[in-house]
Order: structure tokens, then sequence, then C-alpha cells
């Protein structure tokens, strides 16, 4: 359920936010305002090539030697610095190494730059430098980038890609496996009815795998499995095998795809496209998720090769790639997968659907697929996308082109009834009365991404959901920090791309922890394992900010909104308030700087449509007031702005001594239900990580005093039932620091005529 309300531009308008201004942006957006004329009708109209000018050729023929001069130079300057540049997902594209941000990156991350070999114009999908051929020359004229050039003579290695045979036998995998291969194909309960043509054309295979090993590393063993191997469906991610400039050769693209368009899936993959990563997805119950090769492969989308071919002005993006492959059999229209879960477009997938005009956005009908698809039509533009609801406004029902599939429903009708973006800013009720229809009747269907560690959290907040500001204050020292980078790591498992900013903890430090959050156990205590988790931890949609101390709250917001752009972050954390904002301003005005602060956070969660978590202290005397009592709203730092701002408050409190680890989330605001209350969690050293416990029983302390009085037997009889409690432990999980109850007597007895009791 992550979108962003604000009205993605042409990427040329988004200069002065630093967002990438693409190569060929500016032919593509006038080629978008024909999206309703058909391209074969605009195809049909042909100049006469009789009637050309002198003058027309003349200017082509100087064209096209300043292109050969251009070729010539970039081929001379990237042989130079020893580059092996890759086919991007264009045809007069090349991925290179970025000038500005690759030195001290490894290999795998340098090349993220994207060059034009036509125009010169470069632009970095990671750090979002661009310009002409000149300013890349300029900027890698520098020392720090000529230090990365290798001192050897040989050039960097090429990117691996995976052969045909082992793309075969995969294939023949899947079909030699009855079970698997019926489950595809069939028509029965719980089949999905895709057809082996489909399954063919886009290389769907079968692999083993062995799950207890965190890569592949024999693709031999993929093919034909070894001990304690599971079945993993195979899916390759294919793009351009080369280009006329990598070859140093011009050869006919058009006829080559021509003459590709008729030949088998093999042919056509062998000649003008190439596998440059497989995703493996394990079967039934197997939870196993991995890529081969796990590093260092170039940019691919699953489905490419059929995209890029022929002259389709229009293709399906889908989450997932038996989705691809429905939505393809049915319809007959290309179709790819998002290549990073299920609600991420990355730039270089943008790049590859440049050059159409219709571009379908099919994800699941739900509310989080919604979202996703409001979020990533707005990147693509809203005039050249359609949303495309299976359920058509139901509540029931399959949510996703594979599930209609298996259904049997029309996929071709379904297709037909996707409808336009609306603008962002202009409503009626009539646009909103399904929405509010679907909130009335199905309230459990509007939760957020809900917590699996914590799910008291989830009884009180009903999920992580966009668009809101959390504020999460407490003590010094309480375990701040460790408690949200548990929950961020929490929801990122469920697909949340999250933004960490600490301005408190050296990014260093942070990962290392949340790595052994991760693992669920201190992983510095067994370093062989750190590769292992490592792998796995890296698959998470997690981004670090580079800040560190006191940063000015735009210079933040900025790589915020680029960070939103770029990698489709849904969840921000702001750890802490106070660090970001120290120094900045003193006495009166450092309130008003942080009252800034927290109102462009504010609009921002509004704007972009994500989630912020801001840690906040509390006031200094509220600290001391909170380790013998209760802290409340008014105890955190700063002005009543702090909290009128912000959708949820929690304040997290010891419970106990200052050496118990039970904490206590004190939840008091919720703008979304008004529920409010406490959660009880404790500290786990071994998990290094907070688990949630049952409320501690409160029990009474008694006091006894000498008197002169007598007492009734009544009362004689609750003294030594509630001295007899005192043995017991209040807490069920075991924790000695929590309070017990007390008793204080100068004899052991309680029963003597000459006392009294008195309840404290």
């Amino acid at each position: 359920m992550w979108h962003s309300t604000r009205l993605w531009r042409p990427l040329l308008t988004r200069s002065p936010l630093k967002t990438p201004c693409l190569a060929s942006r500016i032919t593509n957006a006038t080629a978008t305002r024909w999206t309703s004329i058909n391209r074969r009708t605009l195809a049909t109209v042909q100049p006469d090539v009789h009637t050309e000018s002198t003058a027309h050729r003349d200017a082509a023929a100087t064209s096209d030697n300043g292109h050969s001069a251009l070729a010539h130079s970039i081929r001379v300057f990237l042989d130079s610095t020893r580059q092996n540049p890759r086919a991007g997902l264009k045809p007069d594209e090349l991925i290179v190494k970025c000038p500005e941000c690759s030195p001290g990156k490894p290999r795998r991350l340098a090349y993220s730059a994207h060059l034009n070999t036509n125009s010169g114009e470069f632009v970095c999908t990671s750090c979002f430098a661009q310009g002409p051929w000149e300013k890349y020359r300029e900027l890698a004229a520098r020392r720090t980038f000529q230090n990365t050039i290798p001192r050897s003579r040989s050039t960097d290695p090429p990117a691996p890609s995976i052969d045909e045979n082992t793309l075969a036998g995969l294939r023949m995998n899947l079909e030699m496996h009855e079970e698997i291969f019926q489950k595809l194909t069939g028509h029965g309960v719980g089949q999905m009815r895709l057809s082996s043509d489909a399954l063919r054309k886009y290389g769907v295979g079968l692999g083993f795998v062995d799950s207890t090993t965190p890569v592949v590393e024999d693709v031999q063993l993929l093919v034909d499995g070894a001990d304690h191997a599971v079945p993993c469906l195979s899916f390759p991610r294919t793009t351009f095998r080369t280009n006329s400039f990598i070859e140093d050769a011009h050869h006919d693209t058009k006829a080559a795809a021509a003459n590709a368009e008729s030949s088998s899936s093999a042919d056509h993959g062998a000649h003008l496209f190439c596998a440059v990563q497989l995703r493996l997805i394990g079967c039934g119950s197997s939870d196993v998720e991995m890529y081969y090769p796990a590093d260092d492969a170039q940019p691919g989308l699953f489905g490419f090769h059929l995209a890029a071919t022929g002259d389709s002005y229009e293709v399906i993006v889908t989450s997932r790639e038996l989705d691809a492959v429905a939505a393809y059999q049915a319809t007959g229209i290309p179709a790819v997968s998002l290549p990073r879960g299920a609600y991420q477009l990355p730039l270089d997938a943008m790049r590859a659907l440049e050059r159409f005009e219709r571009i379908y956005v099919w994800l699941d009908d739900d509310q989080q697929g919604a979202e996703a698809a409001q979020l990533i039509a707005r990147k693509l533009g809203v005039d050249r996308c359609l949303i495309v609801r299976t359920r058509d406004g139901g509540h029931a029902g399959a949510k996703s082109a594979g599930e209609a599939l298996a259904g049997g429903a029309d996929l071709k009708r379904i297709l037909d009834g996707s409808r336009p973006v609306q603008h962002d800013k202009v409503l009626s009720f009539a646009a909103l009365r399904d929405a509010v229809r679907f909130e009335v009747t199905n309230p459990d269907l509007i939760r957020g991404v809900e917590s699996t560690d914590l799910p008291g959290w989830n009884a009180c907040f009903k999920g992580l959901r966009p668009g809101e500001l959390t504020i999460l204050s407490g003590a010094t020292g309480c375990g701040k920090t460790t408690v949200i980078s548990q929950m961020s790591l929490d929801f990122c498992k469920s697909g949340v791309s999250t933004l960490w900013g600490s301005f408190e903890i050296p990014n260093v430090r942070l990962a290392t922890r949340m790595l052994s959050q991760f693992a669920r156990r201190d992983i510095t205590s067994s370093p062989q394992d750190i590769d292992f988790w490592s792998r796995k931890f890296e698959n998470l949609p997690l981004y670090f900010l580079k800040f560190h101390g006191s940063t000015k709250p735009d210079t933040v917001l900025e790589t915020m909104r680029h960070a939103v752009y770029a990698y489709d972050v849904k969840h921000i954390v702001i750890d802490n308030l106070q660090f970001m904002m120290s120094m900045q301003a003193k006495g009166i005005d450092k309130y008003d700087a942080q009252d800034a602060a927290i109102a462009t956070f504010r609009q921002f969660a509004t704007d972009e449509n994500v989630h912020i978590t801001v840690v906040a202290h509390l006031r200094k005397d509220s600290q001391q007031s909170s380790s013998s009592g209760e802290a409340d709203i008014n105890s955190i730092f700063g002005s009543a702005k702090v909290t009128q701002e912000a959708d949820n408050v929690v304040i997290l409190q010891r419970y106990g001594n200052s050496q118990s680890k039970t904490r206590c989330f004190n939840v008091l605001k919720n703008r979304f239900d008004g529920t409010l209350g406490k959660i009880y969690i404790s500290y786990s050293p071994e998990s290094m990580g907070f688990k949630e416990i049952p409320a501690p029983r409160q029990r009474k302390s008694i006091k006894v005093v000498r008197s002169s009085g007598k007492i009734s037997d009544a009362e004689k009889r609750l003294a030594e039932s509630m001295a007899s409690e005192e043995a017991v432990p209040d807490n069920d999980d075991g924790d000695e620091d929590v309070p017990r109850a007390k008793t204080t007597a100068k004899s052991s007895s309680v029963s003597k005529p000459k006392a009294k009791t008195q309840s404290v």
C-alpha cells in the first residue's frame, strides 16, 4: 500500500532536484504525446527517398562523420582506462564506470553509468551524475578515478553470462519433472494453465539448489543436482548480448531482430540476447530464493528478449515472473516482471521501458499492490501508463494475472478494463466512493504492513502505513536504536524498502548490529558465518544515509527524495532528531529550527506517501522522572509542535530498576483509530533484539510497622498471604530485575498481636 501522491514529471524537468536526466529522453517525451496513435499506422507513412535533397544527404553525411569521431573518442578513452564496457538495455547504450562514485566501490558496483554512444550523454543510476562526454572525461581525469584503473595491462573482466547449454538443461529439467510441470501447465484445481510454449519462450526452467549454502558456486550442480538439493524454478534475466559499438562492427539491428523473431527461442537468445542472471525460487513449501551469479551481474529483465524485438509499442509490467508468462500467453502483449521484489522499479529497468508508448502496470490487486502501481505509473509517466485491476473493484477472487489465469478468467477482458492514473491534486467524491466503501466494509484489509516480531504493535497500530509520521522517544540508553533497527528489519523482510539515517551511530556499527539481529545471534562471535549472512542481508531492500552528526534538514530532505525516486523507499528512519539538529541554532532558536525540521518531515511523508519514524530524546528533567515514574507526551524534547505534527507518539521506558532488561512501549497517540496502551518487551542478549512478553503482574507491597493496637484476624490473614507471594516472580519471562514485593519487619512473623499492616 505504498505510493507517492506526487505527480512525477518528465525526468528532464527534475534536474533542479538532481534527479537523472536520462539520455534520449527528449525524443521519448515527444513520442509520449502520440499515445493515442497506433505506431503501426505511423510506420506506414515513409518519406520519399527519391525526393531527398542534396542538402539533406550532406547533413546526414556530416552527422555520420561526427558520430564516427565521437565513437572513436569513446573507444580510445575506455581502452586507456582499461574498462570493459557492457551492453545496456538499449541498443545504443553502454554501461561503464561512473567517474563520480566508482572510486572506492567494488567492481560489481562500479559499472553504474549509462553512456549513449550516439550523443555521448551519460547518467549514473547510483549517484545521478550526468552530462555530456566532455564532462565524463573531465571527471575521469581526476586522481580519485585514476586510482581505480588496473595497474596491469589487462582490462576489467567482462560481466558473467549464462551459456545456452545451461539454459537448455534447466528447461529440460522442468519438462522432465512431471509433478512440477503438471502444476504449471495443468488445467485442474490448483494448477496454473500455462502453456509449454509460453514457458519455453520465456526460458523458465528447473534447477536444484543446496539450501545449506548461501550462493550457487557450480552452475553444473544447478542443472544436475546434488545431495540435499531442493527443486527451484529458474527465471532468466536477459539483456542485449552485445551491440555494434562493442563488436566494433556495424550490423543491421533491425534485420537481426526480424530474423530472430522468426527463429526459435533458443536461437533468438543465442544471436541477439543473453541471460545475465538467474533468479531461483523454491517450489512448494521451500522458501529458497537465490541468484546466480550472485555478484557482478549486469542489468537485465525477465522477458526483455521478447519486449525488445518487433515493433510493439506496448508492454505489460507485472510483479512476478509467472504473472508475466500468464499475461503474455493470454494477451499476446510482451510482459516483463519487476527485478527487485514485487513493488520496486529500479532506474535500469526504467531505461529499458522508455521506448514504449503504452505500459500496463499489472500488480497484485490488493491495497499494497494498488499503492505500488500508482507509484510505478508516476515514475514511468502517467500519460502512458494504465493500471490493471484484476478484481475490477471487488474484494475477493484472484489478485494477480497468474491466479486469474489459473481460475479460468478472461485476461483480455481484464486488460481492456485498465484505467489511467488520475491527477493526484483534483478529486471528486465519485473517485473516492469505492475507496470509502472499501475501508468501511473491509477494515482488516486496510491495515498496514504488520510486524512478525511484535504482535502487540499490530494490535495497537494496525501495522505500518504510508503517509504517517511516528515519534519514538525515550530516556538515554533505554534501547531506542536497538528496537527501531529490529523493527525496520522486520518490515524489510516483508518487502518494505527502508532508508536508515543514523546521525548518532556510524553506519558500520549500525550495520553490524542489524546483521546480528538478522541472524538472531551475535555475529561477531562466529566470524566464519559472516559471508553466509551478509549475502542474505544484501538482498534486503535496505539503504543507509551517509550523514553523521549535525546536518541541514534541506540536505537530508533532498537525499530522501532521491532515495524515494531511485529505490522506491517506503520507510525512512531518522535517528535521532537532536543529533541531526545539533549546533544549528542556540537558545530559543533551536526549538524553532526543530519545529521547522518536523514540519518538513511531516509534509514529505504526506507528499511522497512514505512512513517516517523520527527518534527523539526526552527532556533532561523528564529523563529523571522517567526513571522513577512514567513520562508523558509533554516530556519529549522540544515544543508541542513535535507531538502535534506526529500521527503516532510512543515512549520507550524501562520497567523496573536500571539493570532491568524489560521495556515498555507506552503508546500515547494513535491518529489512525485512537488505540492506546502498553506493550511489554524484554531484551535477549542471544538474539541482540527484543521479544514481546505478557504484561508483568502488579504486586502490592506491604509494610509492617509496630503499633500499640491490635489487628483483626482478617487483616492478619491478608498480611500473611501477601507476604507469602514475595517468593513468586513478577515476570513470566524470568527477568530478575523486575521489582518484587518487599516486606519490612523487625521479626520474621507478622502475627504478633502488637502489630498492624498498612498497604503502600
